[in-house]
């Protein structure tokens, strides 16, 4: 079976993912937090009138990564929407108004030029506004993924991400390089080069993709084999696998 050792351009490994921002997604809430509250049908009950509270800064709180938080034209899932904001949304200025619709009391704010009513179980008072600009507002932290070598007699490893290359011989050097360069083979999909420099330290790892590699000491396989010339002086081997480090 033909396997591919995938280098993107931008990076070691290229992942896909299927995630995308729910841009239209209608967040709202009752008592208890769920993915869509039950709609009241009903239409014999009046809005509860508007109530004036003193003015605050909030942010968005309780809402997915990859969804965001309707701001309305009036109090109630019934509004139109006037924008989404995102789940890591800052700054919200409160306009002094709070409104009942059902079981859920709506907010009036004011965030990066627009204005509109959001769901106050979505909000959280923001104590870090300092030189918060809500036109920009901080992007979502994704993990970052790695591919984590190692061997033994001696004891070895080397992590490779999209930035740098890390290494660590017992008993021996430590010393972490950029990457400064990352190829592909031209006649096979399934090795490829590593290699970055800093001063006099310098490494070249040369993977590949395979059915199995053993470390000669636990019954885990894994799937790449790694050699890597560390220094230009020392050849070291082993195996390596894809590891998720949460930043």
């Amino acid at each position: 079976m033909k396997r591919t050792l995938v280098l993107a351009v931008a990076g070691l490994i290229s992942m896909t993912a299927n995630s995308s921002y729910a841009a239209n997604t209608t967040v709202t809430a009752n008592a208890a937090p769920t993915a869509t509250a039950p709609i009241n049908l009903s239409t014999n009950t009046a809005a509860a009138p508007a109530t004036t509270s003193l003015s605050r800064v909030y942010a968005v709180s309780k809402v997915a990564p990859d969804d965001g938080l309707n701001m309305r034209t009036q109090p109630g899932t019934g509004g139109s929407v006037v924008a989404v904001l995102p789940a890591n949304a800052k700054g919200l200025i409160g306009l002094g108004q709070e409104q009942k619709s059902g079981n859920s009391i709506w907010v009036k704010v004011a965030w990066a030029g627009q204005q509109g009513w959001v769901n106050k179980y979505y909000l959280r008072e923001d104590v870090d506004t300092v030189d918060y600009n809500p036109a920009k507002p901080k992007p979502v932290v994704k993990p970052e993924v790695v591919m984590q070598c190692g061997g033994t007699e001696p004891f070895w490893s080397m992590s490779v991400s999209e930035r740098e290359m890390k290494v660590n011989i017992m008993g021996g050097a430590q010393f972490t390089v950029p990457v400064n360069m990352r190829q592909q083979s031209a006649n096979s999909t399934t090795i490829a080069v590593v290699a970055g420099a800093r001063g006099n330290a310098s490494t070249t790892a040369f993977l590949e993709k395979v059915e199995d590699c053993s470390d000669g000491m636990s019954d885990k396989n894994y799937p790449y084999t790694v050699t890597a010339v560390l220094n230009g002086q020392k050849v070291m081997s082993g195996c390596c696998s894809l590891v998720t480090l949460s930043k």
